[in-house]
C-alpha cells in the first residue's frame, strides 16, 4: 500500500474514532432529565383527574342517565392516557440515547424531546378540561339553586344592555358610507343575535329550571341547564366588548391614514444590529354628516415614532423611504388598509375620469392637466410632500395607477433607465428627507429598484454604506392642523363622483 493511501485511510479512521468519541451535548442531557420529571408529574396529575372524574360519575349515576356526556369523558381520557403512554415510550428511548451518549444522536434526541413534550401537553390540557367539566356537573347537582341564581343574574345583565346607542351609530355610518351598508348590517345583526339566542334558551328551559329548583334534576335537564349557563356567561362577557368593537369599526370609516416611512436606522447594541423604522402617521378625520362642521376644528394631524423591527421587515422596505408603506381610505375599515408601498399623497388624487373628490380636483390649463388640492387640504398636501410639492400631472398619475393595478410599487421612473423620483434612492426623496439619518449616512449604496409588496420579497443585499447610529429613541411629535371640511363636505364625502 502506498504511503499516500495509508495516510488517507489513517485520516478516515481518525475521523470515525473522533465521531465515536464525541458525546451528546450537556444541554441535551439536561433537557432529557427535565422532560422526564415533567412527564412523571403529568402522569401523577392525570391519574388524579381521571380518578376524580370516575368518582363524580360513580357518585351520582342517576345524573348521567340518558346523556352521553360520561361516555364522552371516558373516551377522551382514554385517548389522553394513550398520548401519555406514547410520551413514556419516547422517554425510554431518550434515556437509552442519553446512556449511549453519542453526538450523532443529537437529531434523534431533539426530535423525541419535541414529540414527547407535545404529547404530554396535549394529554394534560384535554384531561384538565374534562375534569373541570365533571366538577361543574357535580357542583350543579349538589347546589342547583346557586347555579340558577347565577343564570338569572347573567340573563338580567344581558337584558340590561342598551343596544339603542350602537344601532344609531351604525345607522349614521350606513348613511354616511353607503358602500359599507351591507357589512355594517351584517355585523349589527350578529351582535343582536346573541341576546336573542340567550332569551330563546331561557324560555326553552323554563321547565328544567323549575325541576332543578325542586331538586328533581335529571341528566338531560342538567345537560341543558349547564349548557345554557355556559352560553349566558359567555354572552354576558362578550356583549359589551362586541358593542365597543362595532362602535370602533364605525369610527374607522371617518378616518383616512397613512404610515409614511420617514427614516431608517441600523444601530448597534451589545454588538448586535438593531433595525429601526421611523414612521410618520398622518390622519384626516371627517365629521359625520349628522354633525355641523366646525371651521376651527383640526381635522388633519401627524405624529412620528421610532420602532424596532425585524431584519426581514427592515429589508422589505429598504427601497421605500418617504413612501406610504400603508394607507387606508376614509370609508374603509382598518382591516382593509393597503400594504403595497406608494408615493405619499397619491392615494388622495381622484382618477381623471372622476375629475374631483373630497380632497381636490383636476385643473386643465395650457394644454396640461394637473391635480389641485382644495384649501381645506393644503396641510395634508404639506404633510405628504413638504415644501417640495409640485402639481402632479395626469401622465404621472396614469403611470402610478398602472403600477397599482398590476400590484407593483410605483417609484416614478420616467423611463426604465432614468432615476426614480420616489423611494429610498429617489430624487424627490433626496430633497424631502435630506436631514434623515438614512440620507446623512449615505444610504445603503447602490441598489436596483424592485416592485414588491410590503410583506413580500426580502432583499438580501448587505447594509454596507449605511453607518448605523448609536442613538436610540427619537422625538415624538404631534400636530393638529387644518380647517373644517367646508367645501369638501359640500361635495358629498363618502360618495365618489
Amino acid at each position: 500500500m502506498s504511503r499516500t493511501r495509508i495516510q488517507v485511510v489513517a485520516a478516515a479512521l481518525g475521523c470515525v474514532l473522533l465521531a465515536a468519541c464525541a458525546r451528546l451535548p450537556r444541554p441535551l442531557h439536561q433537557s432529557i432529565a427535565a422532560e422526564h420529571n415533567r412527564l412523571q408529574s403529568a402522569r401523577q396529575q392525570f391519574d388524579q383527574w381521571n380518578a376524580h372524574v370516575k368518582s363524580v360519575v360513580g357518585a351520582t349515576p342517576e345524573l348521567f342517565r340518558g346523556v352521553p356526556i360520561a361516555d364522552q369523558w371516558r373516551t377522551r381520557l382514554q385517548a389522553d392516557d394513550a398520548k401519555l403512554k406514547s410520551a413514556e415510550s419516547d422517554q425510554k428511548q431518550l434515556t437509552a440515547l442519553a446512556h449511549r451518549n453519542r453526538a450523532d444522536s443529537q437529531k434523534k434526541v431533539t426530535q423525541l424531546l419535541a414529540e414527547e413534550s407535545g404529547l404530554r401537553r396535549a394529554a394534560l390540557n384535554d384531561a384538565e378540561s374534562v375534569e373541570a367539566a365533571a366538577s361543574n356537573w357535580a357542583d350543579f347537582a349538589h347546589n342547583p339553586s346557586s347555579y340558577l341564581a347565577n343564570m338569572s343574574a347573567e340573563r338580567a345583565a344581558i337584558r340590561k344592555v342598551d343596544l339603542g346607542a350602537i344601532r344609531k351609530t351604525v345607522a349614521q355610518a350606513e348613511k354616511d358610507w353607503p358602500a359599507q351598508y351591507s357589512v355594517l348590517e351584517s355585523r349589527l345583526a350578529a351582535l343582536e343575535a346573541g341576546p336573542k339566542n340567550a332569551e330563546r334558551e331561557w324560555t326553552a328551559t323554563a321547565k328544567q329550571r323549575a325541576a332543578a329548583a325542586h331538586s328533581k334534576l335529571t341528566g338531560p335537564a342538567a345537560a341543558m341547564l349547564i349548557q345554557e349557563d355556559d352560553h349566558l356567561t359567555s354572552e354576558a362577557d362578550a356583549l359589551p366588548r362586541a358593542i365597543s368593537h362595532l362602535r370602533e369599526e364605525c369610527g374607522q370609516l371617518y378616518v383616512s391614514w397613512d404610515k409614511i416611512l420617514a427614516d431608517l436606522d441600523i444601530a448597534q447594541q451589545h454588538g448586535k444590529n438593531i433595525y429601526r423604522e421611523k414612521i410618520e402617521t398622518v390622519t384626516t378625520r371627517f365629521p359625520s354628516q349628522a354633525a355641523t362642521p366646525d371651521p376651527k376644528q383640526n381635522n388633519t394631524a401627524s405624529s412620528t415614532e421610532w420602532k424596532n423591527v425585524s431584519q426581514a421587515q427592515f429589508q422589505s422596505v429598504r427601497n421605500d423611504l418617504g413612501m406610504a408603506i400603508e394607507h387606508k381610505d376614509a370609508g374603509k375599515f382598518d382591516s382593509e388598509a393597503e400594504h403595497t408601498p406608494q408615493p405619499a399623497g397619491f392615494a388622495y388624487i381622484a382618477p381623471p375620469s372622476q375629475g374631483t373628490n373630497q380632497y381636490g380636483y383636476w385643473t386643465h390649463s395650457g394644454g396640461q392637466s394637473f391635480w389641485t388640492f382644495f384649501p381645506e387640504y393644503l396641510l395634508l398636501q404639506h404633510l405628504m410632500w413638504g415644501g417640495a410639492y409640485r402639481p402632479i400631472v395626469i401622465g404621472e398619475y396614469d403611470s402610478y395607477r398602472s403600477a397599482r393595478t398590476a400590484g407593483h410599487t410605483y417609484y416614478g421612473r420616467a423611463t426604465p433607465t432614468s432615476p426614480p423620483r420616489y423611494g429610498s434612492h429617489g430624487t424627490f426623496t433626496a430633497r424631502r428627507y435630506a436631514s434623515s439619518r438614512y440620507m446623512k449616512s449615505g444610504g445603503f449604496g447602490s441598489s436596483r429598484y424592485s416592485s414588491h409588496r410590503r410583506r413580500g420579497s426580502i432583499f438580501s443585499r448587505g447594509e454596507q454604506g449605511f453607518r448605523g447610529s448609536h442613538r436610540f429613541g427619537g422625538a415624538h411629535r404631534g400636530r393638529g392642523f387644518g380647517r373644517g371640511l367646508g367645501r369638501a363636505l359640500g361635495r358629498g364625502f363618502g360618495r365618489r363622483r
